[in-house]
C-alpha cells in the first residue's frame, strides 16, 4: 500500500509541475516542518540533486512549513543541458534567532550561484517575515535581507512561487543570462522601505512576466548594466511603479539598454513609468527604452524622469549634474489617470539633456482638470495632457504644447 501511495504521489506530482526523473525530497534528508533550522537536510538533498549525472533531477521541498537560515545553493551541477528543477510546495521562512549573515548591511536569504539550467517553481511560498526582527520595512536604516537572488546563473526560469513581506528585495537577478520570472505573486506593506519585488542588475536577456506585485519600493527595478530586458503583463500597487535606476551611485556602473515595458497595469502608485539617476553621477548611459500599452490609475507621477533623485535629501553631489545620458526614450499607448496635477515630469540633466524623447498617443487625465507637465533640459516630442472629458477630441499622434505653468508637485521616492 506504501508502495502504491509513492507511484500515486509521483505521477500527481509530475503532472502538476511539469518535471520528472529522480526526485530528492528534502525529508528524506531530515528535514521536517519545525522552527528548526533546516539548513544541512537542504543542502544534503541539493549536493545529491546537484551532483546527479543521470539529468532531469529535482530537488523537492514538500507541502509544510520549514524554517531556514541563510543558504547558498552553489553550482556547477553535473545537469548539463537537463534542466535540474527546484520544486517548493511548502512554505519557507526564517529560522529564530538570527540565522542572516551578521557581516554588512545587506545580504541575500537564499541564493542559486553559478548554475545553468535551473527551473525553481511549485505553489509555496518565501515568507521572509520583514514585519517581524525590526528590520527596515516602516523604521529607520537598519539592515536588509534579500529574499531570493539568482546569482551568475544562466538558462534558468523561477515560476509560480509566492513571495511574502522580505527584508529587501523579494527577487534579485544578478550577473545572469537568459533568465525569466513569470506568474509570480509578490506582496509586501505599502510602508515597508527597500521591498523592491524584482530587481535586475548586470543581466541580460532576461524576461519579468504575467505576475502581481506590490510592495513599499518598485515593483520592477531595472539596474545598471542591464540589456534585453522585457517586463510584460505586470500589475503593480501599491509601490513605487516600475523604475529604471537608480543609475550613477558608483563609478564604473554599465549602461542599460535594450529595455521594453509592455502589457503592464500600474494602481495606486506613488510613481508609474520612472527612471532615476543621481546628482553628480559618473558618466553611463540609459537608451533605447520602450513603455508601452500601460494602464494606470490614481497613480501620483506617471511618467517621470528624475535626473536629481536624492531619496534622503543629504546627497553630498546634490547640485552637480547628473552625467547619465538618457537617449532614445518612447512612450507609446499610455492612458490612466493621475492623482497629482502634473501627469509627466521630464527632469534631465543640464550636462546631459535627454535626447529622442518620444511620445504617441500618451492620454493621461487628472479628474476635471487639464493636467500639466514640466520639461527641462528635454529633446524630442512632448506629449498629448488632457482633462477626462477632452481625451476624444486628440487623435494619434496629436502633439499641442504642455501647460508649462503648471504646478510642479514634488516625486515621491
Amino acid at each position: 500500500m506504501t508502495t502504491i501511495l509513492k507511484v500515486f504521489t509521483l505521477h500527481l506530482f509530475i503532472m502538476l509541475h511539469g518535471v520528472h526523473g529522480h526526485i530528492y525530497d528534502v525529508t528524506e534528508y531530515g528535514a521536517e516542518p519545525s522552527n528548526i533550522d533546516n539548513k544541512d537536510a537542504f543542502l544534503a538533498a541539493w549536493r545529491a540533486a546537484c551532483g546527479s549525472a543521470a539529468g532531469n533531477a529535482t530537488l523537492l521541498i514538500p507541502e509544510g512549513t520549514f524554517a531556514v537560515s541563510t543558504v547558498e545553493f552553489s553550482g556547477p551541477c553535473k545537469n548539463g543541458r537537463s534542466p535540474l528543477a527546484v520544486v517548493v510546495d511548502g512554505v519557507l521562512h526564517p529560522c529564530a534567532g538570527g540565522c542572516h549573515r551578521k557581516s554588512g548591511d545587506d545580504d541575500v536569504w537564499i541564493t542559486f550561484s553559478g548554475v545553468s539550467n535551473l527551473l525553481v517553481t511549485g505553489a509555496g511560498t518565501l515568507d521572509g517575515r520583514g514585519g517581524e526582527h525590526g528590520h527596515s520595512n516602516g523604521g529607520g536604516k537598519s539592515k536588509t535581507t534579500t529574499t531570493l537572488e539568482l546569482d551568475s546563473v544562466a538558462n534558468a526560469t523561477v515560476r509560480g512561487l509566492r513571495f511574502l513581506n522580505s527584508r529587501g528585495f523579494h527577487l534579485n537577478l544578478h550577473r545572469s543570462s537568459h533568465v525569466a520570472a513569470e506568474r509570480l505573486r509578490i506582496e509586501a506593506p505599502a510602508a515597508s522601505r527597500n521591498t523592491d519585488g524584482i530587481h535586475v542588475g548586470l543581466s541580460s536577456h532576461v524576461t519579468v512576466a504575467d505576475s502581481l506585485v506590490g510592495t513599499g519600493d518598485d515593483c520592477v527595478s531595472i539596474g545598471p548594466g542591464s540589456s534585453g530586458v522585457v517586463v510584460a503583463g505586470v500589475a503593480c500597487g501599491p509601490g513605487h511603479g516600475i523604475s529604471v535606476g537608480s543609475l550613477g551611485r558608483e563609478e564604473g556602473e554599465g549602461d542599460v539598454r535594450g529595455l521594453v515595458v509592455r502589457n503592464c497595469t500600474v494602481v495606486g502608485t506613488t510613481n508609474g513609468l520612472r527612471i532615476k539617476t543621481w546628482p553628480g553621477s559618473p558618466p553611463s548611459r540609459a537608451f533605447n527604452i520602450t513603455f508601452r500599452d500601460i494602464v494606470m490609475s490614481n497613480v501620483s507621477n506617471p511618467i517621470i524622469i528624475d535626473q536629481h533623485y536624492c531619496p534622503h535629501a543629504h546627497c553630498s553631489d546634490i547640485a552637480k549634474p547628473s552625467l547619465v545620458q538618457i537617449s532614445d526614450v518612447t512612450y507609446e499607448r499610455i492612458e490612466g489617470t493621475s492623482s497629482s496635477r502634473v501627469a509627466v515630469q521630464l527632469l534631465c540633466s543640464e550636462d546631459r539633456p535627454c535626447s529622442g524623447v518620444r511620445f504617441d498617443r500618451v492620454n493621461l487625465s487628472c479628474g476635471r482638470e487639464r493636467c500639466g507637465s514640466k520639461f527641462s533640459n528635454v529633446e524630442g516630442t512632448k506629449p498629448t495632457l488632457v482633462a477626462a472629458d477632452e481625451a476624444a477630441a486628440f487623435g494619434p499622434g496629436a502633439v499641442p504644447p504642455p501647460d508649462q505653468d503648471a504646478d510642479v508637485v514634488e516625486s515621491q521616492h
